[in-house]
């Protein structure tokens, strides 16, 4: 194989290690955009239990049912008529100021009054408000998401996510909760510089070693720079995708 076909595919390995070595910063500064919910699919549970562990209800016409889910056997269940109820999940650390997205799965029906999706924000010394999603009157005959993206309030240092109806009538079931950080750009840009000072350290690890066996040393800069490239962002990709659990 030429000294420049070579080069050619160790930028292919380069863009390997650039993605691992991305992401792995990503996961060690905790900005990976992972799902905050403690246990987001309702189905981890103490045995004997009859909620879902870190999720708690009102207890009243509320149900941990195993009719519907979106995934797994478990769904969250409230059943009014004109009545108030919810179910209530833990969340892990958030902080104030920053922009986190929530959502859920929703299924059956909402026939009137309200149906919300709600983040409560405390701080150490008590509660600092709440963000809600409005569920719609309507039936919802498949699973249907909903969600928005809400800025925390200074101070905030925790938070909890609620699904409930408040003087509503129906009967919805809640599946698949998420509480997301909303910083991809951020942490993108973050990892393309990483991939650009493993090109340039390639070029000089590639020149040491190939600069005497090629005509042009200086083609060794730009050889391979489209299937690193590529490489780098389709692994990027991949092992985000996997770390942040979408």
């Amino acid at each position: 194989m030429k000294p420049l076909e070579t080069v050619y595919w160790l930028r292919f390995g380069f863009g390997i290690l650039a993605a691992f070595l991305a992401v792995g910063f990503l996961v060690i500064a905790g900005a990976v955009n992972t799902n905050l919910v403690l246990n987001p699919s309702v189905e981890v549970t103490n045995a004997g239990a009859t909620a879902p562990q870190n999720w708690s209800s009102s207890g009243n016409v509320t149900e941990w049912s195993v009719t519907y889910a979106r995934t797994g056997s478990r769904s969250l269940r409230i059943d009014v008529s004109n009545a108030s109820a919810e179910w209530r999940g833990e969340v892990g650390q958030v902080y104030g100021g920053n922009t986190y997205h929530i959502s859920g799965f929703f299924f059956g029906q909402v026939a009137s009054g309200q149906f919300l999706l709600t983040i409560r924000w405390f701080s150490d010394s008590g509660p600092l408000g709440e963000s809600n999603v409005t569920l719609p009157v309507a039936s919802y005959t498949q699973w249907l998401q909903g969600g928005d993206a809400f800025t925390a309030p200074s101070g905030t240092t925790r938070c909890e996510i609620v699904f409930r109806a408040v003087g509503g009538s129906g009967n919805l079931y809640g599946d698949d909760f998420e509480v997301r950080q909303t910083e991809p750009i951020q942490s993108f840009f973050n990892s393309a510089s990483i991939a650009l000072l493993v090109y340039i350290a390639s070029y000089y690890l590639l020149k040491s070693r190939f600069g005497t066996k090629v005509a042009k040393p200086q083609k060794i800069l730009t050889a391979g720079i489209g299937i690193y490239l590529l490489t780098w962002l389709v692994f990027w990709a991949l092992l985000y995708t996997l770390v942040a659990g979408v």
